[in-house]
């Protein structure tokens, strides 16, 4: 079969691999559509250091069952699935959620992923595709996935304001989440103006590029001292700053962008203003069934997202040369 192969910085061909074989409670599974997310881009270039040489990558799947080996009941070959990434390697059973066990893995990362034709995965990832959910929606899975378990951790009252920092997918489905915990208020922030627009496209209240004003001032402006909840979704120090410049006095500040792993906040701000700052990272099955459950009922409009399609697309996301939103590679 073929696959893209990650050889070292910004080096991806595609390769000739064996093809999977479904050991036991593991099942074959033939990708129908994979997004390309943040994290792979970061990989390809090597600025995270999080992939390594010799794996393909590709963790926002999903397919229809072709082998399936022993132990992998409830499932059979040619159903339609939608895979979760995350799981566990704990033995005996894992007490902790799966986004915060010391023993998760991450298909795509810590073994082969879905930039690939097939794909072996296991049984325990899967959940039944929805009939009516297309392909391209079911890749857009985890990435909700991710958004719903933010919104669900952060504190958010009906009607209260919101902001987002970062208009990439994350932050456009995090605008899409807060909505659904039930925000008044949405304002996203960026400085890409097509990203911008398609935050208003899918119903952002306001708009700010930070290239042409002072963000944070526009937004104690416009709120009467800040948000109640800010969610940053990009992951370096002058987002991660700005999300603690325009939330109010004892808000909530929750950090999902994942980029630098170093950062510089003014600490004295958020003690005397008593923030609150939390991480959220991934999500667990409650998460990723909710997910599926928003993207297959209709209720989130997120076809706008998904723009492109190809693996010449992963360079120029890479370089910075485009700023579509979201890339769904059909093998």
């Amino acid at each position: 079969m073929k696959a893209l192969m990650y050889r070292g910085p910004w080096k991806m061909p595609v390769e000739e691999l064996e093809e999977p074989t479904p050991t036991a409670g593991k099942v074959v599974v033939d990708v129908e559509a994979v997004g390309i997310c943040g994290s792979d881009v970061h990989g390809f270039t090597g600025n995270s250091g999080r992939r390594t040489p010799g794996i393909v990558m590709g963790h926002e799947f999903a397919g229809t069952i072709s082998e399936m080996g022993p132990e992998t009941d409830g499932f059979e070959v040619g159903d339609g699935v939608v895979v979760m990434p995350l799981f566990s390697v704990a033995a005996g059973g894992d007490p902790y959620p799966i986004n915060l066990s010391p023993h998760r893995r991450l298909t795509g990362m810590n073994e082969h992923g879905a930039y690939a034709q097939r794909v072996a995965v296991r049984a325990t990832q899967l959940f039944p595709k929805p009939a009516g959910l297309s392909w391209q929606r079911a890749a857009l899975c985890e990435p909700m996935a991710v958004t719903l378990h933010a919104a669900r951790i952060t504190p958010i009252n009906p009607m209260q304001k919101v902001a987002v920092i970062g208009a990439g997918p994350i932050g456009l489905l995090t605008m899409l989440a807060a909505r659904l915990k039930g925000a008044g208020t949405v304002i996203v922030v960026d400085r890409s103006v097509h990203r911008l627009e398609l935050a208003e496209e899918l119903g952002a209240d306001a708009v700010i590029n930070v290239d042409e004003t002072d963000a944070a001032a526009v937004i104690q402006e416009m709120t009467d001292g800040g948000v109640d909840a800010a969610f940053e979704a990009v992951g370096i120090t002058p987002t991660a700053q700005l999300s603690v410049e325009a939330t109010r006095n004892g808000g909530s500040i929750t950090w999902i962008g994942n980029n630098a792993p170093m950062i510089e906040v003014d600490m004295q701000s958020i003690v005397t203003r008593e923030m609150s700052v939390r991480g959220s990272y991934g999500f667990d099955e409650t998460d990723f069934a909710a997910a599926i459950e928003a993207l297959s009922s209709g209720r989130l409009n997120v076809d706008p997202l998904v723009e492109e399609d190809g693996p010449e697309m992963f360079r120029g996301l890479a370089a910075g040369e485009t700023d579509l939103v979201k890339i769904i590679l059909k093998p």
